[in-house]
This record gives C-alpha cells, structure tokens and sequence, in this order.
C-alpha cells in the first residue's frame, strides 16, 4: 500500500506541503488556519496538522488566530550568512566603499539561478529599490547577476537562462538573449558591469564578481544610487575604479580564509 504522504522520486509530499505552508505565511505576513486551507487548497484538518506542527518545531509562531513565521529563520540564514569567507570578507570593504562614494554597496551570491542579496551598507545620501536581505532576483537584470553570468561559460549561460527565462521588470530591461550574451562580452573586457533601470526604474548600479579559485565566481559587489547621479563620465571615472579596487582586496582576504 501506497503512504499518502509519499511523492515521486523527488520526496515526500508532506514535506513539500510544508514548505508551502512556510512560503505561504512568508509572503502574506501571517494567516489563521482557515486562510492557509483556502490559499493551499488544504482539508481544514491537514492544514492544521501541518501549521502545529511547525509551531511546535519553532519555525513558525502562533498569536491568536493567526500562524506566521518565526525569527528561526533569521538564526539559520544568519548562521550561514556569517561563516561564509565571501561575507566576513566583503562586509568591512563595502562599509569603507559606501563611505568613499556616498552610495550604497551590496554583495550577493548566485544560487539556483537567482543573485541573493547577503549584505547592503546603506548611505543616507543614497537611494536604491529598498531590496531586503535574503531577496532573489533574475541575474539578467542586476548589475551583480549580469557579473556573475559574464563569468559563466556560454553552456551554463544557457542552462541559467532556460531555467529562469528573462521576464522584464522595467522597460530598460534585457529580454533579448542575443542582446545580453553581447552585454556580457563587454563585462569580461570591460571587468564591471551596468544596470541602468534594468531592475528597478530611476536606479543604476555597476557590479564585478568575486572570483576564489577553483570554484570561480562565489559571489559579486556592487555600487548602487540614482540613476542621476551614477553617470557614466562618474562610473568610469570614480566608482568603476573604486569597485575593482574592492574587488581585489576582497579576494585577497578570501584566500587567507582559505
């Protein structure tokens, strides 16, 4: 006999509902258990089931009526966060970056296809898309992403691409992969790459990859404002130059890591 809570060969089907419960409540900020039966499409039972259980994990809390996420996850990421060589590298370098330029600076990572922002020191000269720690986005559309793909081989270019796809989040964003394989030639001439309200309208930002051998690029940095005040004369000028000094630094560090 079949067990109702097993999937196919790729796990178990009450795992994954769980974590849909968890995304679920992630993105609403919190629901009673009706309201997660009805947006999962749960039996009223099943849905209970699942949301004590994750209370009684201590992944998610409880307040009344309503389930929302617990502060567990922000232990977890920041755990993984702060053992990464990549992190404990770039954080005091992109504090001193913010300084010398009056804008923010960022670092992230690639994983499953998605740039995830790991750290933002932020200026209060500056403005940005006001994105949170932990949020993914397509690589084709940041100046970080499209550093890391310029250090990708055509072959996982591709594998990233169809994985993901290239929807547009503003009408100066790259749709075109013919257009962006071209972009990315000019990133590896040029060392640097540039989003001018690719992700998020009236913001620009310049991104380089972090490269640690032998894995290649783990991570990229970033300097990011108003698009009014990053032009391009001030891009190559001024912070193109700081960014890659940063970037030299920062590997340098992530070898003694090592």
């Amino acid at each position: 006999m079949t067990d109702p809570d097993e999937s196919d060969a790729r796990g178990l089907k009450s795992v994954e509902r769980a974590f849909d419960v968890i995304e679920f409540l992630r993105d609403s900020g919190g629901a009673t258990l009706s309201e997660t039966a009805d947006a999962l499409d749960l039996a009223v039972s099943t849905a209970h089931i699942h949301l004590s259980t994750l209370v009684d994990t201590g992944y998610l809390v409880r307040d009344g009526d309503e389930y929302r996420c617990s502060f567990e996850f922000l232990r977890t990421g920041g755990d993984r966060r702060d053992g990464m060589a990549l992190y404990r590298a770039a954080k005091p370098e992109l504090d001193e970056l913010r300084d010398e330029t009056g804008e923010h600076t960022n670092v992230m990572v690639e994983e499953r296809g998605y740039s995830v922002q790991l750290y933002k020191s932020e200026s209060p000269e500056s403005i940005d898309d006001d994105a949170s720690l932990g949020d993914h986005f397509y690589l084709h559309l940041t100046a970080t992403g499209k550093a890391i793909l310029a250090e990708f081989d055509d072959e996982r270019v591709s594998e990233v691409l169809d994985r993901r796809g290239m929807p547009a989040n503003t009408e100066d964003t790259i749709t075109d992969e013919a257009v962006l394989r071209e972009e990315l030639e000019t990133i590896r001439e040029r060392g640097y790459s540039i989003n001018r309200g690719e992700h998020f309208p009236g913001v620009c930002a310049i991104g380089t990859a972090i490269v640690s051998e032998p894995d290649g690029a783990i991570g990229a940095i970033s300097i990011s404002g108003p698009r009014s005040r990053l032009t391009s004369e001030r891009i190559e000028t001024e912070l193109a130059p700081a960014l890659l000094n940063k970037k030299n630094i920062i590997e340098l560090k992530i070898r003694q890591y090592e």
